[in-house]
């Protein structure tokens, strides 16, 4: 099933997308409180847009290193590990300021009022932390924000 396709599917989710990109569109509404079951329904779609669109995300990588960086380095998306990320993510009780935070294997979602185009974007961005490395080394945050904010993210 695609993501979009899902994300119309589960009742009470509702969300819109951009026209590119693939973070979905924010409302400027809070939403109800993150809880395990609405993680667990946004876990669903943010796989699934991993897997649709890996192309996307690891030539977002790839031209991030053409236009900064020596184009002879060798880069590597692991596509597994974000999904992986996105499996263990969790339910955060110890911080509100805030959303999502990851180590590059867990994702911790606060629990606070978080709209359903906001939790799955928070999950989708953390599990793209930590997935590209160039010569085997990490790319820095502020490059990985670059391509989030390349494939649609505000952040």
């Amino acid at each position: 099933m695609k993501y979009k396709k899902l994300a119309k599917s589960l009742k009470g989710f509702n969300i819109s997308w951009k026209n590119n990109g693939i973070f979905p569109k924010y409302k400027n509404i809070s939403g109800a409180l993150v809880s395990k079951k609405r993680i667990n329904r946004a876990k669903k779609i943010v796989k699934l847009i991993l897997k649709e669109e890996e192309d996307k995300i690891i030539n977002a990588f790839k031209m991030l290193v053409k236009k900064k960086y020596d184009s002879k380095k060798t880069v590597n998306v692991d596509i597994e590990s974000a999904i992986e990320c996105v499996n263990n993510t969790v339910l955060s009780k110890d911080s509100e300021e805030i959303y999502g935070e990851s180590d590059g294997e867990k994702i911790w979602i606060s629990e606070v009022k978080m709209s359903d185009e906001y939790l799955v974007g928070t999950i989708l961005h953390e599990s793209l932390h930590h997935i590209c490395t160039l010569d085997g080394k990490d790319i820095c945050e502020k490059d990985e924000h670059y391509v989030m904010n390349y494939l649609g993210d505000d952040c």
